[in-house]
């Protein structure tokens, strides 16, 4: 998803997670648990809550309001150490910038077909699965392209309808939940808002060795539009949030 452009480093002492493996049942039911979909290896929702509370955790006042749900033992033992610089800290805005991207993405919010990886389809001819063309070749066919200014039309041209156009009376909603010291409540809802996606379109009908690029595509559109405005728009306002209470 173009939200999401901030490539995230890989470190050793990381746990790296894109998804959260919902064990629903799409089309019949749609639906992310926290205690049933993400477990000992994490998924995106702990992953949010984890780097929120790290980057705080790791300014000069150790003690910040946090929710316990909101604090692993890990990482609150990592940042007391006193080992993470400001070089640490934008790698973790870097990786919160990747996650609050990704999440918005319904297939991130999917175990169904290994998140749709294992659903075989077609675009423009091509062999190709399901998740990519919702991660990559829908997303850049509707910017047009995915150099610089493709992106940067595209970008304003979502920009303007949150700021006066077709989401202007939307985007409060976006932002409900949107205190940082309630992270992993706040990824919850927006794992939750994107996975109903699946059973409403996604995955809606078995797409199997189809060609994406004609009808799919045109019904995904407006699904894809509005996820990664409100991923730029959270975005946004979760940045502004986390410098004001750092």
């Amino acid at each position: 998803m173009l939200v999401s452009v901030v490539p995230a480093p890989i470190r050793p002492d990381t746990q790296l997670t894109n998804g959260t493996d919902a064990e629903d049942n799409p089309p019949s039911t749609c639906s992310v648990d926290l205690n049933r979909d993400c477990g000992a290896g994490g998924c995106i929702v702990s992953a949010i809550a984890n780097y929120v509370c790290t980057f705080l955790f790791s300014f000069a006042d150790p003690v910040r309001k946090i929710s316990s749900a909101d604090r692993s033992s890990d990482q609150t033992q990592r940042v007391n150490d006193r080992r993470y610089s400001i070089a640490h800290r934008k790698e973790y805005l870097e990786f919160l910038v990747h996650f609050i991207g990704d999440i918005t993405q319904p297939l991130h919010a999917e175990a169904k077909a290994v998140g749709g990886n294992q659903i075989p389809v077609l675009w423009a001819g091509n062999p190709t699965n399901l998740h990519s063309t919702w991660d990559t070749q829908m997303v850049e066919k509707d910017a047009g392209g995915y150099d610089s200014a493709a992106t940067a039309a595209f970008a304003n041209r979502l920009i303007a309808a949150i700021d006066s156009g077709a989401y202007a009376s939307q985007k409060a909603s976006w932002i409900s939940c949107s205190d940082v010291a309630t992270a992993s409540a706040c990824a919850l809802n927006w794992a939750q808002d994107a996975n109903r996606i699946n059973c409403g379109y996604v995955l809606k009908v078995d797409q199997t060795n189809q060609e994406l690029s004609g009808a799919y595509y045109t019904g995904a559109k407006p699904y894809i539009e509005l996820q990664i405005a409100k991923g730029g728009y959270r975005l946004g306002t979760w940045i502004n949030r986390l410098a004001a209470a750092a």
